[in-house]
């Protein structure tokens, strides 16, 4: 009976001592939604594989409803994101940016030729943007834009809803225009770079510490960098 009990205690012991172990096992797979096929898109994913692959971790990118991946991602359904304009922590306070930007991104003004000389935001009277993307909404609150305000997630339809006068302009990421429009459609309007902010990686706060080895890998690595225009 005392050797029975004694290995009831043994067992119990060697569980005890396993558990946290096996709780702590290191994190070797990240999940993300997949963005906008698009080369700047595919080009970030290149990167971040590369920088991933060096400290032991493999990145899966998986079909996911873009419109939810930022709140997904802030709950730890996904673990973080591929890439994403500064300050966003504010409203999205589990993610962690990088230290290390990955490139920069341009937002674009649309309007009618000939509609105003050197357009600003503040001559128009109705602007639309897609609310996916908060680069655009956060750049309408800096310049306290008074006008109204249309939320379109369609790019097609925001220039028919321009060319028609049904809005005075459209507040766009540069890359997306590059990908979804063809470049004569742009016969009809004229495009201006209103401004330019910093992409970087995202992960949940729970992956703080790979955070600090990535960060590392990515400052390690000199990548060409794409080319952009300045704001104007």
């Amino acid at each position: 009976m005392k050797r029975l009990t004694a290995s009831v205690v043994f067992i119990i012991a060697v569980f005890l001592f396993l558990k946290p172990v096996m709780a702590e096992q290191p994190t070797t797979t990240l999940v993300f939604n997949k963005p906008l096929d698009t080369k700047i898109s595919r080009t970030l994913i290149k990167r971040l594989q590369s920088a991933y692959q060096a400290i032991g971790i493999e990145i899966k990118v998986v079909d996911f409803d873009h419109k939810s991946s930022l709140s997904a991602a802030n709950a730890g359904e996904l673990d973080g994101q591929i890439g994403r304009v500064i300050g966003i922590s504010k409203e999205y306070p589990n993610l962690i940016a990088s230290v290390t930007p990955l490139m920069n991104l341009n937002l674009v003004l649309i309007t009618n030729k000939n509609s105003c000389t050197n357009c600003q935001l503040s001559d128009l009277k109705t602007i639309s943007h897609n609310a996916s993307y908060p680069f655009a909404q956060k750049y309408i609150e800096q310049e306290n834009y008074q006008g109204e305000v249309i939320t379109n997630s369609n790019l097609t339809s925001q220039l028919h809803m321009l060319r028609n006068q049904t809005i005075d302009g459209i507040l766009v990421l540069e890359y997306l225009l590059e990908h979804q429009i063809e470049q004569r459609t742009f016969d009809f309007f004229e495009r201006k770079i209103v401004s330019q902010k910093p992409i970087h990686h995202y992960l949940h706060r729970k992956h703080q510490a790979i955070l600090i080895k990535l960060d590392q890998q990515l400052m390690q690595n000199t990548w060409a960098q794409l080319d952009h225009k300045k704001p104007k």
